[in-house]
This record gives C-alpha cells, structure tokens and sequence, in this order.
C-alpha cells in the first residue's frame, strides 16, 4: 500500500513552510490527494513516491529499517559526494557563494521581526532582494534550498549550474580520440584535417561498430585545443629538441655567490659593420670574446677574419694578461673550442680504433688550471653571452656608418651610398677602434644582471667588488709557453720532426737528438707568431729539447658537478612524463606506414568501384585527323628515266665509246 504523508511531514522533509507545501499541491506542482479528516475538514495527503529520490531516502531513514527501502530507491541513491572547500573554486565563484551566504543570513534577521507571519516575511524579503538585485531571480523555494545546502556543508550547490552539466566532457569515444592522435603526433606534421579523414577510414575499417558517432571535425579541433598539453603537442609534431628548449624546466643559474673569475664564456661574434683590408676587399670581421659571468664585462676579445683555435688562444691570452687566468670556461660545441691542443675534443672525439690508442698531449687549457665545461649540443638555452652580443650590436656596431644591421629588415637605406664613396673603415682602423670601446664604453655600462644589489653599478665595479682571487703567471715568457699549441704524436726520422703549416713544411731537428730519438715518438708545443723553433716532449710529457727549424726562412656560471647533474636528471624526469603520456595518448598497432597503407587501400578501392561502373557512352565522336604536309616528299613511279639520260647526253657531248 501507498504511503501517504501529511503537509506538515512534507514540509519537515523539503525544508519549507508548510503553506508553501499546501501552495504547491493547490497549484499541482506537487502530487496529492485530498481526503476528509476526523473533523471532516479538506486536508491534503502526499504520496511518498511523488518525493524525490533523497526525500525518499530521508523519509525511510527516520521511520524505517534499511531492510524496508525499496531496492529501486537504493539504487538510485548517490552517495554523498565529497565536500569542497572554497580553495576549489574559482574567484567568480567564491564571491557568488560569499553572496548567498550574506543573503541568508540577512534573510534569517529578517524573519526574526515580531509579530508578523513568517510566510509573509518571506515574501517581503523576495521583493526586497527583486529592488536591489533585478538581474537575479530568487523565490522562497529557492531561499529554503540554499539554506538546507549551506547547512549540510554543499558549497556547489550555493552556485548556479545549469548549463555545467556537460562542461569538461567529450562525445568523442575514447578509442577514436587516440587513433586520431596516432596520426597527428607524427613528426611529419600531417595536417589535422588529414589526420581526422583517416580516422574515421580507419574506424570503418577496425571499429565499425564506432563509425557512426564520429563527431564533426570542429569537435576534434576544439578538443585539441583543449585537452592536448602543449608539451604533448610539440614532442609528438617537433621531436625531444623543441619540446625541451619550449616547455621543459630548465637550471637557473644563481649568481649571487658567483665570484668574478670564476666563469668566463666564450664565443665568436660577426660584425654588423662592412670594412677593408689592405687590398681593399670589402668584408665583415668576426670578434672572438670572453666574458666574465658575474660582472658582465668582456675580459679578453680578438678580431680576426675567420674564428679559429688560434684566434681563442690570442683573445685568452690577452684577457689572462689584464684579468688573471680563470677557473672555468663555458663554451659551445665549435671547433674553434673542441681542439685537441686547446681544450679537447668533446663530443667530437671519434671512437675508431686509431683514436683509442693515440697519445693526446694535455691540451692548453689543463696546462693553465682551467675547466672547460660545453653547453648541451644544439641547446639553445645555453647562449649566455648571446644577450651581451646584442648590447655590443646596439651600442657599438651601430656607431660605426657601414652599420650593416643584423639582417634585411634592419638594413640602413643609404649602406648602398655610404659605401659608393668610399668611407669604409680599414681593418686596423675598425679593430683599435673596437678594442677601446669595449674596454672603455661597454664595460662601464651599468649592470642589468640577476643580482639585483648590484643593479646600477658599472660592470667593471661589480667586477672589482666581487674579485676575491686572481691567479696570474709568473711572467709574460711564462704564460707564451702555457698557451703554445701542441701536435699529435710522431715519430722522429732522418729528418727529424715536422709541422705543417699552411700547406708548407718545417723539418726541426739536431745532431744530439736525432742520435737519442731517431724512431721514437715525440710530440711538439709550438707558437704559432714565432715558428723558428719548437719544443719536442716524450709521451710521458717530459721536455727533450728546443728544435730550431732546418730553414732560414721562417712564416710571418657557476655549480657543481653533481648539482648540475642532479638539476639534469630533474629535466629529464619531466620529459620521460611527456614521453609516457604521449604513448599512452596513442596506439602501438598504428605504426608510422599505416597513413599511407590507408590511402593506399582506399586508391585500391576507388579504382575497383571505377571498374565497376558502366563505360561511358558518349552522343557524339569526333575522329581528329592530323592535317600536315610533309617537308620531304618520297621518290615515286612518275620519274621519267629516258629525258634524265638524253639530258646527260647532251650535257658531255655524246657517247662515250670504248
């Protein structure tokens, strides 16, 4: 049998007024019946199963076991969902729920006045809040709701969610979703309008039973843009190398306890500015630069027509003389850098057999105490000095008339003129020139770098303040022999021991050593301004002897290690995340051949359907019939035989008889 409730059970369990509940039930918003009762008076009856499904629950958990709910109410049950706090919520959010409960607090001191009916107040209020809020729409049903969620904890339920129901969800199938990111994650970058056509080939072809709820190809673009994660996206279409410089953390070097001395980088600069050798030629010079890591400053530059090894040796050697002899060096991966004599070979060294054997010498910069540490091959986060390049191109390269600009665009309009007439600046002219503004202009800019104590101050300044050890060679012969370059090992012959320099060759040797050393391994050191002589050490890098030459003619940042590679495995972490979400985002039986075995299937199919159709027949045909003369014309039956040999008659005079 039905159960019946009265008004005033309903209106304990919705919350309400009790005349709202009669309202409802006079108006037919709620399902009644109206019986007589002992006092043969109207009242209204209620059957539970009109209620809702948590009324329901509400009534049967106050008047009956749990055995005695129906099976149907207990599984429509939801059970309760979690509570959020306010941090859950959005700003927008959190000040409409700061307004609800402002009102509800209102709306109880105001039911509070006396002597007046609470169901009247009630509607007092409803206008009250219609005068001040007209854009909003709030009835005392809504009041009681609001209420009853602010009291059970429910701070969503305070929100307005209509339209939210299907926000974050997808009609796209999950299966679908990842064939279509097998095709798009393709380092070939396929189009996505491709990408979607072979998903849905593909679907008809493996899940049939899917074709039919493919969405438009505009619900795959806004989902792509929604749910894909950027760093996804460019491992999947760019490779590991742009996903890394893009989206990867990265170390961030800290410069407060940086010392000056302590790092000096490295690199090569190609002028902004046209000048002139001595024959005239017009040409852009390259700078090779050191730069102090703390201070900003360049410490040791060279200008030279083409960057080289030697030219890294003389742009050292003259920052060693006025700045001291650093402890670390940071450069990139040119071969300028990665000799074997200057700082080793790096990445480069080969691994053939030859290689695994051979002596190397011990190259410049161990010679001197200073650590070379080389950026990442191709990282493009590694180009420190690459920012103060830009100042030397802003503030220097830029006073100059023959200022090129870095490319097209920044290309002055008269450069074509200016050098019509002539005024071009010599080489020497532009290297003097270069020399004293980077040590008396640019290295006296104010410093614009990490440490904000230092910001303001000239760069030389914070370089003096924060040089706390400089270590210098005992004198300049001294240091002229720590910077000598060195050859390969080789084995002294009849003539002694060689260099090749500039496709010619010096033999060096002496009466004494060739007696000693004739068929042993040497290796030499060597100044590449004074090739008069050269110094020959055993493999054990011990000094043999000085060899003069068998010629009167002689030619013209800052962390540790391990910190370092702690802050590495961190980065590589993060990428091994990407990697993984990105096979999980795709499925292994689409290998990179199945876009073209799809359009190869479907070429398959397309001319089966051409062959099957009817040939066509056509109204009219036309016969074309070319319409030429030919140039030579074939030899025919018309010749007349008998005229060609009277007329050679005639033409020698007779018969010829024998």
């Amino acid at each position: 049998m039905e159960t019946m409730l009265k008004a005033a059970e309903v209106s304990e369990l919705m919350g309400v007024s009790l005349r709202y509940v009669r309202k409802m039930a006079h108006e037919g918003k709620l399902q009644s019946e109206l019986h007589q009762n002992a006092q043969q008076r109207p009242v209204y009856l209620f059957p539970l199963s009109a209620l809702s499904e948590d009324l329901q629950l509400k009534y049967y958990a106050a008047h009956a076991p749990a055995a005695a709910v129906p099976a149907a109410v207990q599984a429509a049950a939801a059970p309760p969902a979690p509570q959020r706090s306010l941090d859950d919520f959005t700003l927008i959010e959190r000040q409409e729920i700061s307004w609800w409960i402002q009102t509800l607090q209102r709306w109880q001191e105001y039911r509070t006045k006396p002597g007046t009916n609470a169901t009247d107040l009630d509607d007092r209020f409803i206008l009250l809040l219609q005068l001040e809020n007209p854009d909003r729409t709030v009835s005392v049903p809504t009041l009681y709701r609001k209420r009853k969620a602010l009291q059970d904890g429910r701070l969503e339920d305070l929100l307005d969610n209509r339209g939210k129901a299907l926000k974050g969800r997808s009609s796209i199938n999950d299966t679908v979703w990842q064939v279509f990111l097998s095709f798009y994650l393709d380092l070939r970058e396929p189009p996505a309008l491709e990408c979607y056509q072979m998903t849905v080939q593909y679907i008809k072809a493996e899940h049939p039973e899917l074709a039919a709820d493919i969405p438009t190809y505009s619900t795959f673009m806004r989902r792509l843009k929604n749910d894909l994660p950027p760093a996804v996206q460019v491992l999947g279409r760019k490779g590991k190398k742009a996903m890394r410089d893009r989206c990867a953390p990265y170390i961030r070097r800290m410069y407060d306890t940086l010392r000056s001395n302590e790092f000096w980088i490295a690199d090569n600069h190609t002028f902004d500015i046209i000048s002139t050798d001595d024959g005239g030629t017009q040409h852009r010079l390259y700078l090779t630069a050191f730069l102090d890591a703390r201070s900003g400053i360049f410490t040791g530059c060279y200008v030279t027509t083409a960057p080289s090894s030697q030219s890294t040796v003389i742009a050292l050697r003259k920052g060693i003389l006025k700045y001291g002899i650093p402890e670390n060096i940071y450069v990139d991966n040119g071969r300028e850098f990665l000799t074997f004599d200057l700082g080793g070979t790096g990445h480069r060294t080969k691994k053939s057999k030859a290689a695994q054997g051979r002596y190397d010498p011990p190259p410049v910069l161990q010679r001197l105490g200073i650590t070379m540490t080389n950026a990442l091959v191709r990282n493009a986060r590694a180009k420190l000095i690459e920012r103060r390049f830009r100042d030397f191109k802003q503030r220097i390269s830029n006073l100059f008339e023959t200022y090129t600009g870095g490319n097209i665009l920044e290309k002055p309009e008269n450069l074509a003129a200016i050098l019509r007439s002539g005024k071009i600046p010599g080489d020497k002219e532009l290297t003097a020139a270069v020399e004293q503004l980077l040590e008396g202009y640019l290295n006296a800019q104010p410093y614009g770098g990490e440490v904000k104590a230092d910001q303001g101050k000239p760069r030389i300044q914070v370089y003096n303040e924060n040089l706390v050890k400089k270590r210098v060679p005992a004198n300049p012969e001294d240091l002229n022999m720590l910077l000598m370059r060195s050859t390969r090992a080789q084995k002294v012959d009849r003539r002694g021991v060689r260099l090749t320099i500039g496709g010619q060759r010096l033999d060096y040797w002496t009466d004494e050593f060739l007696l000693h050393y004739i068929g042993q391994e040497v290796y030499l050191r060597y100044d590449p301004e004074d090739l008069s002589y050269v110094r020959a050490y055993d493999l054990q890098d011990r000094f043999i002897e000085q060899l003069p030459v068998d010629s009167d003619a002689v030619m013209d940042y800052h962390a540790s290690a391990e910190q370092i590679k702690a802050g590495q495995r961190k980065t590589r972490t993060y990428e091994k995340l990407v990697g993984q979400q990105l096979a999980a985002m795709t499925r292994p039986e689409i290998g990179r051949d199945m876009r073209l075995r799809l359009a190869l299937r479907e070429a398959a199919d397309n001319l089966a359907d051409s062959a099957a159709l009817p040939a066509a027949q056509p109204d009219i045909v036309t016969v074309m019939m070319p319409w030429e003369q030919p140039l030579l014309k074939a030899v025919g039956s018309d010749i007349n035989l008998d005229r060609m040999i009277r007329n050679r008659i005639k033409e020698t005079g007779g018969f010829d008889d024998e």
